[in-house]
């Protein structure tokens, strides 16, 4: 029996009304692309008698175990609750590229990010977000550039990732696009 690689799936799917319906989907869209899918940890019926802080922390802790026990982490950087990916999510990549493990992302927006975000430009024209003015990157990239310039750009779609996925997963090489 030959080993499917693990991908644990990350992104803001677990807030969805849905969520469970939507991971199974995830799942089974992975083993279509011969990788086993990692939906982030569930807490059970007894975690759910924890106090919200001991909770938190459980579920932090089985993600973090799920990530470790990953070949590699397959993320949605989608806007969420905002113009920007989940933190949630970034963590996630953060920690598995720490750790070594591939990172693959897609977005549903492929716009630049200072797209999304209400900014104006000053007379040097660099852009400043209208509600707090701080400076926007202005890079072109989809995401913040500490993971949309990553050795791989955000793809465009989950069927794009999980092509991504299995290629690196198999050694192949990208077709050129």
């Amino acid at each position: 029996m030959t080993h499917k690689p693990k991908a644990y799936l990350a992104g803001p799917a677990v807030f969805h009304p849905a969520a469970k319906a939507l991971l199974d989907y995830l799942v089974e869209m992975c083993g279509q692309h011969d990788l086993e899918g990692v939906a982030p940890f569930e807490p059970q019926a007894d975690d759910l008698t924890l106090p919200p802080a001991e909770l938190a922390a459980a579920i932090r802790r089985g993600n973090i175990e799920r990530i470790r026990a990953c070949d590699m982490v397959i993320a949605c950087v989608s806007p969420f609750r905002g113009p920007g990916a989940c933190p949630g999510t970034t963590w996630e990549m953060g920690y598995a590229e720490a750790l070594g493990k591939p990172v693959i992302a897609w977005s549903e927006d492929m716009r630049p990010y200072q797209e999304r975000v209400p900014h104006d430009r000053d007379e040097d024209g660099r852009l400043f977000c209208r509600q707090h003015g701080m400076v926007v990157e202005d890079f072109g990239l989809v995401e913040n550039l500490m993971y949309a310039a990553m050795p791989a750009e955000v793809l465009p779609s989950l069927e794009a990732a999980l092509t991504r996925a299995r290629q690196l997963a198999t050694g192949s090489r990208p077709a050129a696009g």
